[in-house]
Formats: structure tokens, sequence, C-alpha cells
């Protein structure tokens, strides 16, 4: 995929004023001053003829923001979308100058948030930083006298190609992923070795224990490299990629006990699927020499052997030296090396003819097209990827995440949200496993990079718990019973790292925060069998556990009633009954139930009244409105209850007086 440029010799007229900008003149003006003053606003609309002024009277520039705009064109000043301005201050506003500036901090730019981002230095070798740039332009109004009526607040990004004059002023190129040529490996090459060796928070960076098998791909340069399964030797060390796909149904071939022996020998690329074969061929070019594959690694048809490697998920993507993510496939018959999409054309964006010579000369074999585009926010979340369960944890865990889009490809690791080969007007939103830096910040806290300073905020096991369960529960397992072992090695990994255990998604730490979970309304719901219903996992869809913004304190004890299998929960809470709550009145008149979730809501129906008959409510936290939040239990067998939902209660302060009963939630 490319960013066209339009050939410099196509007939774009610009005004006298835009030709002065677009110029060595108006640009070193722009250095030397930040500012460039055009013509007045009530001028512009009649410029149809010039290039630029049409593009800032009719389009809109302002781009994808978190921030609601009003005014995303000129001409919205003057004329608006809806409502109307006054003829006084519509003639104040036509009076007034339309100037041109850049930003004053060189090495910063506005991310999609609005909040300031380091231009740090670019890691390919062969492009480099301008700390003086014309590379982004703001739009504003101004009085005779310099006094702002209205700016733009989000800037214009100029791209240029790397070969081209302009390229010495601006610092953004356009997207141009046309395969996996030998330079584009080489640029990958030059992105992994920068994390290697300037993110401290990316450490270790070197050999790591193999896991128990790999596929070995020979190192000798041909059409297709020579590749069969590896049985590492205890302890055997080494660097090795692994892969996240989608698999999209059976696997045309698959490691079994009856092939074992035969692919030791040699794996036919023939037999290979289409995105295997691109992994392959991935890892070659990165001078890997091995490549972990689940459906090539894992014996399929023993449990035991599915089971034992399984366990080992969160090593495994850990100690890869880069995970490649196919994020584009929908199924492991597809390839994530050729992909044939366009531009996001959302945002118009305008191209230029800029004069470089001395003269100014508009001689159309002088002149150097420029696009000045607004930022095109790129949401990862929509790739096929990042819709399934599994790939969940495969994206989260590794130190670097190697992105195959359908822009370009990118990396994503412990450090950066994102690293690429240029700087162009995309900026990738945060990563859809947004925990992932947040975990790793908690991780090195002490390892923060020269000069770059990584956001920790959020970083206590309940607040990346919520994030990770909220966003894992929105995706998609081919067997619902995977639901709590898709999850096991982000466990394994925030076990490890907090000193914590977790059973059935509630950690020792803090059960009642994570007990505070209600289900998002879905067509179909599904109870999983064998889990304990206390547990999010217990049933499929998403899962909302937005109370803990609102948590003020806890008012009942959690703890396990001694079983192995960690299934029991004994609460010790103000418990009661269902007639009190739907019957009773607290001592200002008012009712004692505020709203109520279903563990098992259906349909379009997000609030649903729970049943009277045999309910509990076991009273768990108090929230920052003075309201309490209680599970919504009934009875289950022996000693033993079930849960069926989340309910709000507005409990009088003489309620909460009464003795603390026990129960068990099975």
């Amino acid at each position: 995929m490319s960013t066209e440029l339009p050939n410099a010799e196509a007939n774009i007229s610009l005004c006298p004023q835009c030709k002065v900008l677009f110029s060595r003149e108006g640009f070193s003006q722009l250095l030397s001053t930040n500012s460039f003053r055009h013509s007045k606003l009530g001028t512009f609309p009649d410029r149809a003829n010039c290039r630029f002024c049409s593009y800032l009277w009719n389009e809109d520039f302002i781009g994808d923001s978190s921030q609601v705009y009003t005014v995303r064109r000129l001409r919205d000043l003057i004329y608006p979308a809806s409502g109307r301005v006054q003829s006084k201050r519509q003639h104040e506003l036509s009076q007034s100058w339309v100037t041109i500036t850049r930003p004053i901090r060189d090495q910063h730019f506005l991310g999609l948030d609005g909040t300031a981002i380091s231009l740090e230095p670019l890691t390919i070798g062969h492009d480099s930083i301008q700390a003086k740039a014309v590379d982004r332009i703001f739009i504003n109004v101004e009085t005779n006298e310099g006094r702002t009526k209205w700016q733009s607040f989000r800037p214009l990004r100029l791209i240029a190609p790397r070969d081209s004059p302009v390229a010495s002023f601006t610092n953004f190129r356009p997207v141009e992923w046309n395969g996996l040529t030998t330079e584009w490996a080489n640029d990958i090459k030059a992105l992994l070795e920068h994390c290697r060796t300037s993110h401290p928070q990316c450490q270790p960076s070197g050999p790591t224990l193999l896991p128990s098998r790999v596929l070995r791909i020979s190192e000798k340069s041909e059409v297709f490299p020579q590749v069969q399964l590896l049985v590492a030797s205890k302890g055997q060390m080494g660097e090795y990629a692994a892969l996240s796909y989608c698999w999209g149904g059976p696997q045309p071939l698959e490691l079994t006990k009856q092939n074992f022996s035969a692919l030791q020998g040699g794996i036919d690329d023939v037999a290979l699927p289409r995105a295997i074969k691109d992994a392959i061929r991935v890892t070659h070019s990165l001078g890997l020499r091995y490549l972990w594959v689940d459906a090539l690694c894992i014996m399929q048809n023993d449990p035991e052997d599915k089971k034992r490697e399984i366990s080992q998920m969160c090593a495994i993507y850990q100690n890869s030296f880069v995970t490649i993510a196919a994020a584009t496939s929908s199924s492991v018959h597809e390839s994530f090396l050729s992909n044939a999409s366009t531009f996001n054309r959302k945002h118009a964006t305008c191209t230029v003819p800029m004069a470089l010579d001395s003269e100014g000369s508009q001689d159309s074999k002088r002149l150097n097209p420029v696009i000045i585009a607004p930022v095109h926010a790129y949401k990862t979340s929509i790739f096929p990827l990042n819709k399934r369960g599994w790939t969940f944890q495969e994206a989260l865990l590794p130190r670097r995440l190697l992105v195959f889009g359908d822009l370009e490809p990118f990396v994503r690791c412990r450090t950066k949200n994102v690293m690429k080969k240029s700087w162009s007007c995309i900026d990738y939103q945060t990563s859809a496993v947004h925990p992932r830096r947040i975990i790793d910040s908690v991780a090195n806290k002490q390892a923060l990079e020269r000069g770059l300073i990584v956001d920790t905020k959020g970083g206590d096991l309940e607040h990346i718990w919520r994030e990770i369960v909220e966003q894992y529960t929105l995706r998609v397992l081919g067997f619902y019973e995977d639901r709590p072992l898709a999850i096991g090695g982000v466990i394994d990994f925030l076990s490890n790292m907090f000193g914590d255990k977790c059973h059935f998604g509630v950690w020792e730490s803090c059960p009642v925060v994570c007990l505070l979970w209600k289900t998002l309304p879905l067509e179909e719901r599904i109870n999983i069998r064998g889990l304990p219903t206390w547990s999010w996992m217990s049933l499929t869809g998403p899962v909302d556990l937005d109370s803990l913004v609102y948590f003020d304190k806890p008012e009942g004890l959690v703890d396990w009633d001694g079983e192995d299998s960690y299934a029991r929960l004994r609460i010790s809470c103000c418990i009661l009954k269902g007639e009190e709550v739907y019957s009773g009145t607290g001592e200002t008149g008012s009712e004692i139930l505020i709203e109520a979730w279903s563990d098992f809501s259906e349909g379009e129906a997000e609030y649903i009244s729970l049943p009277s008959e045999d309910s509990y409510f076991l009273i768990l936290c108090r929230l920052t409105n003075g309201h309490s939040l209680a599970l919504v239990a009934s009875y289950e067998e022996g000693d033993a209850y079930h849960r069926s939902g989340l309910a709000e209660l507005n409990v009088p302060d003489g309620w909460r007086a009464k003795p603390r009963e026990q129960i068990i939630l099975v």
C-alpha cells in the first residue's frame, strides 16, 4: 500500500500568496518567525481556483480527534453547519487574517488526545529527524493587531517522499508498504535492533530457553527456506520468533503423534498454509533460525501434551525475540504479506506544488509536490486477529510484537505503543490491548528509556485486571470452554509480577473488587458448565467491571472454603432477603433497590429485575455515592448458593448494623 503523490507537472494552480507560502522564501519565513500572514478570511470564497485556499475553505482539515470541534473548515466560522453567526461577528471574522503558523516546540506534536508527543529520533538509518522543519502547520484567524479569533488546535502535516528535495523541510513521509522487500526487511530489523539495544523495559534481549519444540529454518538464501521440526534439547538456548494468527477452522497441517517423526525430517512447503509460509519468510528475513507455531509445535491429538504446552504459553511468548502478528488474516489460509488495502480517505488531503529554487519559479519541471494532510486515526481493533480470544495474550505478553497491518508493518513493544518506518499522517491509536504498556510499566518502573516518559497510570492490579477482563471478554473463542484457558498466560504473568494468586478470575488480594462484574446484553448467553457461578468465566459474552470506578470501601469479607479446587467461595457480610429489598423503602422514603443486573441478560435489555423468590443480597462494598453493591444469590443445594446477578442498593444505616452472616457461593 502506498500514499500516492500526484505528478509535479500536473497543473495545480495556487494564488499569489500560496505561491509564496509554498516556496523556499515562505518556508524560510515560517522557520524564522513561525508565522505567515496569508489573506483576509472574507476573500477565501473567491479563491476557488487556488488548490490550498479552496481546501481550507471547503474541506475538513481538523482530522481525527478525541475532542468535538464544531469548526472543521474555514467556512464554518462564517457559515456554520448549524445555527447562525451574528452579523457583527461575521463581519469581524471576514476582516480578520488567516495566518499559517508552525509549532514553536520543534520536537513535539499533538497526539489524538491533544497531549504533546515527543518526536524522538527515528530508528531507521537512512532517515533522520529535522530539528528545524516545516512539517506541521496550524491554521489561525487573527485581527490586524494579532489577537487570535480562532485557531485550529490540530495541525496539518506536510508529507514528502524521502528522495524529494522537499524532504529536507519535513519529517513526514508517505506510507509505502510494497511487500516484504529486502529494503523493508532491513527496516524492520533496524526497528527491532533499536528496541533491543535502547529500550531497558524490553530487556533482557538475547538467547533464551527454547520451547520444547520449534520449527528450524535453514540459513541458506533460497526461494523458500527448508523447514523441519526440532525437538529442543534440555536447556537449549536460542533466539526465536513466535506466530500469532487466526486458525480459522481445522488446520491443513498440524503436529500429531502419527507425523511427529516425519516432520522432524523436513516439512514440504507445499503442505504449509499461506499464513505460516509468510511467517517463515519473515523469520528467515530477520535472520532468526527458529519459529514457534502452536499448530506445528503442540501435539494436537495428545491431551496431555496440549495441557503441558498450554501451561507454558506465558513463557513461550515472553521469551520470544519477537512475536509476528498476522493481523489481517482471518484464517491460516490467508496471506498477511500481500494486502491490497487503500488509504483511508475519510479526511481529504491536498497536494500542492512547491518551488525550491531561489527565483521561486513556477515552471512545472522545477516544482515538487507536497501532500498536506490532517491526522488520520488508525484503529487496529478492526483487524481479525484482535477479535479472537486466544490471540489476546499473544499480543500482551511478548517483549516485541511485529504487527503486519493492512497499511504497513509496525512494532509494538513494552516501551513504545508504536514504532514504524517513518512518521506519516497516520496516528495509531493506543493498542487495543492497552494494559500491555501499563503492565510493563509496573514491572519496570525504574527502567525508563532515556528521555522518554513512560505512562504508569493505573498500574495497580485492580485497574489492570479490569481493563484486561473487559477487553478479553469482547473477543470470540471457537470453543467457549476455552474461556479460562485462553487467558491463562496473562494470569501467570500477573501472578509472577504481583506475587498474587488468581482463582477463576478472582485475585486473592482484591476479591471484592473482582466479584463486582456484570454482564452486558447479548443475543444468546451460554452458561459454561464446570465453572463456579461467581466467576465471570462461567458465562459467555462481554463483562463490565466499571463498578471499580465508583468503589469506595469493602463491606464484606471474601475467602475460599478450603477446597483445593477453589470453587467454593465463603462470603461474610450483611445479607438482605429478597422480599426485604423489593418491598422495602429506606429512611428517607426512597426505594432500597436502585438497579439490578442479571447475569443472564439477553437481548437489548441492560437492567433486569431479578426474581425475589429465594434471593439474597450480599452487601460487598460501599460506593462513592453512598450506595452499596450487592451480589444477588439464589439457593443451590446443601449449604451452597449460586450467583444470579449484581444490584445497587440504597441500604438504610439501621440495616447495615445487622450482624454479618456467612454464605457459600458455588
